[in-house]
């Protein structure tokens, strides 16, 4: 590598060397400097969005805040067991060859499983798939077999415990949860009633109606041929017509009276983060303003390396 900080050596470097590490700094260069400018958006993002209200907020991209709940019972984490609402894991097993050594990722997972949030002036479901998610339950920790005691987790046979003994074998186990009750912030696309249930007239439903009973037309007749003669006249299908009436008014009625569902996802407009956190916006800002700034020191780093190398060759 020493290479790389003396002009003279780069001159006399192979071509193909050369060419490797131009093409490599400016790679990083590119991706930092795209890293530093999406994290640099998010904190903007994030800072000027107003928090909206679950029972007021309009329909599309919104930020909303209240706690995470239950509604149609909770998961258990696989690695622990405990009760939550959403869970990512994942397992890995440390490897050494030779000086070098890493930690590589033998399973994962993360939970797709809908949850729910109330600000207090409404309910609405969380789709999570997709989501950039931060949670405050974090835990790392490490063991000497494949999971851990307590894991509800079943794992697919792998030969790689077996590679370097089982003795010397290392594991090292991260789990993030959301649990009932935690502090939610929600940045993404926000849909009221996505079913279209409540947009149908009162003609639309009791047509809707007719339509199901004349499915079983010999029940259809018994009930409305009131002169058992096997067909309908004019008198006995406006009592028909009535009757589906009648009974639309009473399902819109009754549809009315329930809750509306509201429902958060991953935004369809390309570019709009979906974000999923336990922490405040001022917390979520600073990780992505930090983010945004060591990506750019990387790019700093990366485009003088990669002018160096040029300048070291060209010029």
């Amino acid at each position: 590598m020493h290479e790389l900080f003396c002009q003279p050596c780069i001159a006399q470097m192979s071509e193909g060397k050369f060419w490797f590490f131009l093409i490599v700094a400016s790679a990083i260069a590119g991706f930092t400097l795209l890293g530093a400018r999406k994290n640099l958006v998010r904190a903007r993002l994030v800072e000027d969005m107003p928090t909206s209200r679950i029972r007021s907020a309009s329909q599309g991209y919104v930020e909303l805040v209240g706690l995470a709940i239950s509604k149609t019972g909770l998961l258990s984490a696989p690695l622990t067991a405990h009760p939550c609402l959403w869970w990512q894991y994942k397992i890995e097993r440390y490897q050494k060859s030779g000086k070098s050594h890493s930690w590589a990722t033998i399973d994962s997972g993360v939970s797709d499983t809908p949850f729910f949030m109330d600000d207090g002036t409404g309910i609405c479901r969380i789709e999570p798939r997709g989501a950039d998610i931060s949670c405050l339950h974090r835990k790392v920790w490490y063991g000497n077999s494949r999971l851990p005691p307590g894991a509800v987790l079943t794992l697919k046979p792998s030969f790689l415990p077996f590679l370097g003994g089982l003795g010397s074998t290392r594991y090292r186990y991260t789990q993030a949860l959301i649990r009932d009750g935690d502090p939610l912030y929600l940045l993404g696309h926000f849909v009221s009633d996505a079913t279209g249930r409540r947009v149908l007239t009162l003609d639309q439903v009791a047509g809707q109606l007719i339509r199901e009973w004349k499915k079983d037309y010999q029940e259809f007749l018994v009930r409305f041929d009131a002169d058992g003669n096997g067909m309908l006249d004019e008198t006995e299908w406006q009592k028909a017509q009535a009757t589906a009436a009648q009974e639309a008014f009473q399902r819109q009625a009754q549809r009315a009276s329930n809750a509306i569902e509201h429902v958060v996802r991953k935004p369809e407009e390309r570019g709009l983060p979906y974000l999923i956190g336990s922490h405040g916006k001022e917390t979520l800002s600073s990780r992505f303003r930090r983010n945004a700034f060591l990506c750019a020191l990387a790019f700093l780093a990366s485009g003088a390396m990669a002018c160096w190398l040029f300048s070291g060759r060209f010029v």
